[in-house]
């Protein structure tokens, strides 16, 4: 099953006004330097923006940001934990899900739309998994 990652509208913006201010300054001062370079980050921005998503299938989560893929065993998964921690994760939304999982108490910080469906599937594969305030 595929959860696509919850946007918050202060990232979509990003994602929307860096490429448009590249481009205007592609457009305004041609210059083959800067003509790569905005094409390149806008390819990364779209990668990030439409490749976040979170899929359980069978006894793995992969978590897909833009241009990693984690997998995690749902066998290894501790805890789920809402949080609104801002370090860098595959999540486009402040609005996350703490995972904490086996070897060595990992975590990884994760922004399904549908939380209540996401944590729901998980604990249908390893109904062991705790719910952390």
């Amino acid at each position: 099953m595929v959860f696509k990652s919850k946007v918050d509208v202060w990232m979509a913006a990003i994602f929307i006004c860096v490429p448009a201010l590249m481009v205007y300054g592609a457009i305004t001062e041609p210059d083959i330097v800067i003509i790569v370079v905005t094409i390149a980050l806008i390819a990364l921005l779209a990668t990030l923006f439409f490749g976040t998503k979170y899929v359980i299938i069978g006894n793995e989560l992969i978590v897909h940001g833009g241009i990693t893929k984690t997998k995690i065993n749902i066998a290894q998964i501790r805890s789920l934990r809402p949080s609104k921690n801002p370090l860098s994760a595959p999540a486009m939304s402040i609005d996350r899900i703490e995972i904490t999982f086996d070897p060595d108490m990992q975590v990884t910080l994760v922004s399904p739309k549908d939380k209540e469906l996401f944590a729901k599937k998980l604990l249908e594969v390893n109904p062991t998994i705790k719910l952390l305030p």
